[in-house]
């Protein structure tokens, strides 16, 4: 899931100091879009993907599967109020950076963590990402799409990465209050599944009250509400 950098953002602009640990030679695999064609090329070139997430953040290249990296880390985050990864749980177990191993160089962190499916079910250890994870399997992607279309909308870059990201923001704040008021520093879970969800969450409550289709996709000539009218579909020949 890629909301890390988005969520690192915003804690930015809130006013905290983000430190962004990159692998010191191949770095966020996000700047590797520059080079599959996804970002313009030429001199002076903005990768806006790596910039725009990353703005405000102090930046630090650390080879952490080596234990000279991993000590350099650990002093990090024994300094820290936050570590946010979303590393998959299998890597995070192999090189030694989950919850129980930061938290036992600093019991007062808030540890966050950005997932496709969430830290339970049988889905935990899969990957995801926005257009798997969120317009897709979410069924975002689904929802938005005209009646009439062959296919499932996909949505402009990160839709569901940003929205997790201030998600993941959000509740970290929310931890840090806790372990003011507590003095219990929680884990912190955002899903790009569960991020569908509450988008999509008056589909959902209403299907379980009424079964079948209960958000009917109207074009404008015939929705039976002036507003979803405003925000429909124009058709051929409608006269709103």
């Amino acid at each position: 899931m890629d909301v890390r950098p988005s969520a690192g953002a915003v804690l930015a602009d809130w006013g905290a100091d983000v430190i962004k640990v990159e692998h010191p030679i191949t770095g966020d695999p996000q700047r590797g879009l520059s080079s599959m064609g996804l970002i313009p090329g030429g001199v002076g070139a903005v990768n806006y993907i790596i910039e725009q997430p990353n703005r405000g953040k102090r930046s630090i290249g650390i080879d952490i599967s080596t234990d000279g990296g991993r000590d350099l880390l650990y002093q990090l985050a024994a300094t820290s109020d936050v570590f946010l990864t979303s590393f998959l749980p299998a890597v995070r177990q192999r090189l030694k950076i989950d919850v129980e191993h930061i938290k036992a160089v600093n019991p007062r962190i808030v540890y966050a963590r950005g997932t496709g499916q969430g830290p339970l079910g049988p889905d935990r250890e899969k990957g995801g990402y926005d257009g798997a994870s969120f317009w897709g399997r979410g069924a975002v992607g689904s929802a938005l799409k005209p009646g009439d279309a062959k296919f499932p909308i996909g949505g402009r870059p990160g839709f569901g990465d940003l929205a997790g990201g201030m998600a993941i923001a959000g509740g970290i704040a929310a931890g840090l209050l806790q372990r003011a008021t507590t003095g219990e520093a929680p884990v912190v879970d955002v899903s790009l599944l569960g991020i569908a969800m509450w988008m999509l969450s008056p589909d959902i409550v209403a299907s379980g009250l009424y079964g079948g289709d209960p958000m009917p996709k109207f074009d404008r000539s015939a929705s039976p509400n002036p507003w979803w009218a405003a925000t429909g579909r124009a058709t051929e020949g409608s006269s709103r």
